[in-house]
């Protein structure tokens, strides 16, 4: 009777010790996250997954920064729609001491989903301090400076990317632009140039942005024509008909000016 009972006593002893072992591994902690945000990538099931597990570890654990850095990729890889939730974790790690380099890339990026430029651009200059020659960050940086019309900053880098993204028309289309605004109007020309070399198809607004370069230079006669190419390849576009409208009056043409006025409040109408 004392063997049985010393039998079952070992069981249970090997039992809670194996129990202990299966709880400490269900509920290690989360590892930091990479720098690079490339390292970090989840599938929408992975994200899923990692989702419900932060928050149930999370639960006992609220104050590994870790795990809220897991859960706000997680959040993050959900898409758009999961954003607020990615950086409230977000925050929360930061608040709690996470450092990873990452955690500014994700921020910036989701920030500027999210309508908040300013804090987009603190972000991910932020972040480049980290790694200065991150290409697709730069972009991203110029393209909300523009936004925000720092053209001055924002020429800088694009002037920075051109030498390493010659082959990227969205960044000589940028630049075309901020040149433009700069009012240095022979180089926008020439980024232009650059673009239409590039591609088969120009993308949307740019035959109305190189009329604005030809009216600025004082020849309304090709920015008209520059305009009215823009409206046959895309006849809602606002800037370009109203930019002919007012050249069409400037010139006295005003019978051609009615006709496009009435086009413009047929658009709006719709």
């Amino acid at each position: 009777m004392n063997e049985r009972a010393h039998y079952w006593d070992g069981a249970i002893v090997i039992g809670g010790v194996l129990a202990a072992g299966m709880t400490l591994r269900a509920y290690r902690g989360f590892d930091a996250i990479a720098g690079k945000p490339e390292q970090n990538r989840l599938t929408p099931g992975q994200a899923r997954s990692a989702v419900y597990s932060a928050k149930s570890y999370l639960n006992s654990n609220p104050e590994d920064f870790n795990a809220w850095s897991q859960l706000a990729i997680a959040y993050y890889s959900l898409g758009p729609d999961s954003y607020p939730y990615a950086i409230n974790a977000l925050e929360k790690a930061r608040s709690l001491g996470a450092t990873s380099e990452a955690l500014f890339y994700y921020a910036g990026v989701m920030y500027e989903a999210l309508g908040l430029p300013d804090y987009a651009v603190n972000e991910l200059s932020r972040y480049l301090r980290h790694y200065p020659d991150d290409y697709e960050t730069q972009m991203r940086l110029a393209n909300l400076l523009v936004q925000l019309k720092k053209y001055d900053d924002a020429y800088r880098l694009y002037q920075a990317l051109a030498k390493s993204g010659a082959g990227d028309p969205t960044l000589w289309y940028n630049f075309a632009v901020v040149n433009k605004e700069k009012g240095d109007l022979d180089a926008a020309l020439s980024c232009f140039k650059r673009l239409h070399q590039l591609v088969k198809e120009l993308p949307e607004g740019e035959l109305y942005q190189e009329g604005e370069v030809m009216r600025l230079k004082g020849s309304e006669d090709q920015a008209m024509a520059l305009y009215q190419q823009e409206i046959s390849l895309h006849p809602s576009y606002f800037p370009a008909l109203t930019a002919l409208e007012a050249v069409q009056r400037h010139k006295g043409l005003y019978k051609e000016a009615r006709e496009t006025r009435k086009i413009i409040a047929a658009l709006k109408s719709k």
